[in-house]
């Protein structure tokens, strides 16, 4: 069961550090040079200038860099410690496909445990991104940004209370350059601080993003048990029955595949797949290829739309879920997850993609589920850049409930929760 703490979070200071929406960032995995570039140019001390330090080029030991950099911003008091003990209440305000949402997270610190008692994984991690954050741990011995993690409150009792906070003007607020609304509110009294640490005890926290920070501050505790401040991680906390939870899909677009002929893929896949054909290369024929498959979806049928360069656009949808007993080793809700289906009984057996190929994404390119993001995709296809692309519905929340509680991994790129936690907005230092 969860056990958390408030603490005495570092925020930025506005009067020596500017607007903090130029001082927040996406978390350290999302940040390509592109972005990197464009979050530098917006403030000298934008969080990326430590989180991202390995990304500079022109420094010998980034790491050293970034620990350096962040004691400098400390000794300036570019950020202050909050003088009281606080849990703070995270709002983001955002758009999916013109609805407007907001997504309240509960930020506190949580006792670090093992996977499996009381923290749930549902994602496998892998060992270069695990070496990057604790080598920048035990630089800065500070964690930046938040695990985001998911608890099931099916009476939103924390919620309403969280709610109650969000009446008065919140503590810190950034309205940044993807249209997020971030709201921070510190809350001190001792009444609620036990209120909601008594409703959190009774709950399991399922990563639902942020494994590989989870993991580094677990191996960051072993290489410090005296130090009290580090067997704790800050975590973002959301009710799975919160409105404002969305998830999205990553797609798959195919490269690199020797001999890749279309029209011979098409024929292996009819062997258990139905294909529903809708001509024209056009958004219109992807949308109802799209619609096609969500309804599958909803049907409890494994669906794909699936793109190549041949001027058309198909849903395929699985004919006989059995097929996936082959794989052993894992239970029904595993088997029936879309990724797996597609990774099981397409990429790796029509198409030679082995796990090993997918880890180093040799033959997969990785899409999130942004319209600009599926287009460039598309037009790779149609350039021949790339020889497929694979679109699938998202991940429900309770599909990633029920592997995790049977102590099973998803496959890599599952699940994309929609905003990312930002970085920055408070953090906690493991020195004090």
């Amino acid at each position: 069961m969860a056990q958390i703490l408030p603490f005495q979070g570092y925020r930025f200071r506005a009067d020596a550090a500017g607007d903090v929406a130029r001082l927040i960032a996406p978390p350290y995995d999302v940040i390509d040079p592109a972005l990197r570039d464009t979050l530098w140019r917006l403030s000298p001390y934008n969080i990326s200038r430590v989180t991202r330090a390995d990304r500079d080029e022109k420094a010998p030991n980034p790491y050293d860099a970034a620990g350096k950099l962040w004691a400098e911003w400390l000794s300036k008091g570019i950020l202050a410690k909050d003088a009281q003990p606080a849990l703070y209440v995270y709002e983001q305000r955002f758009e999916v496909r013109g609805q407007r949402l907001n997504r309240t997270a509960l930020i506190a610190r949580v006792r670090l445990k093992p996977h499996g008692e009381g923290v749930l994984p549902h994602e496998n991690t892998l060992s270069g991104p695990r070496a990057d954050r604790l080598l920048l741990m035990r630089a800065t011995e500070t964690q930046f940004g938040q695990v985001f993690g998911l608890y099931q409150d099916p009476a939103a009792e924390v919620d309403t209370l969280l709610e109650t906070v969000k009446r008065r003007p919140p503590t810190t607020q950034a309205a940044d350059r993807q249209d997020l609304l971030h709201r921070l509110w510190a809350v001190t009294d001792e009444p609620t601080i036990a209120r909601l640490t008594q409703l959190m005890e009774s709950k399991d926290i399922l990563i639902a993003d942020g494994h590989h920070r989870y993991e580094t501050s677990l191996a960051y505790m072993a290489e410090h048990p005296e130090n009290e401040a580090a067997k704790w991680r800050m975590m973002a906390l959301v009710n799975t029955g919160n409105p404002g939870l969305v998830i999205l899909p990553i797609h798959r677009g195919i490269k690199n595949i020797p001999g890749f002929k279309p029209q011979e893929f098409l024929a292996k896949l009819r062997k258990q797949f139905d294909i529903k054909t809708y001509p024209g290369d056009t958004a219109a024929s992807r949308d109802a290829a799209l619609q096609e498959i969500r309804e599958q979806q909803a049907a409890g049928r494994n669906a794909y739309v699936l793109q190549l360069n041949d001027g058309y656009q198909r849903a395929i949808i699985l004919r006989d879920p059995k097929a996936m007993e082959i794989v052993q080793g894992h239970s029904d809700a595993w088997r029936r997850l879309d990724v797996a289906v597609l990774h099981h009984l397409i990429l790796e057996p029509l198409l030679g993609i082995t796990a090993e190929r997918l880890a180093a994404e040799s033959n997969v390119e990785y899409i999130h589920d942004f319209p600009h993001s599926i287009e460039e995709a598309a037009a790779r296809v149609r350039s021949g850049a790339s020889q497929a692309l694979f679109l699938l519905n998202a991940t429900r929340a309770d599909e990633v409930q029920a592997v995790a509680r049977n102590r099973e991994k998803m496959p890599q790129k599952s699940t994309f929760f929609y905003p990312k936690v930002y970085t920055g907005m408070v953090v906690y230092r493991m020195k004090d």
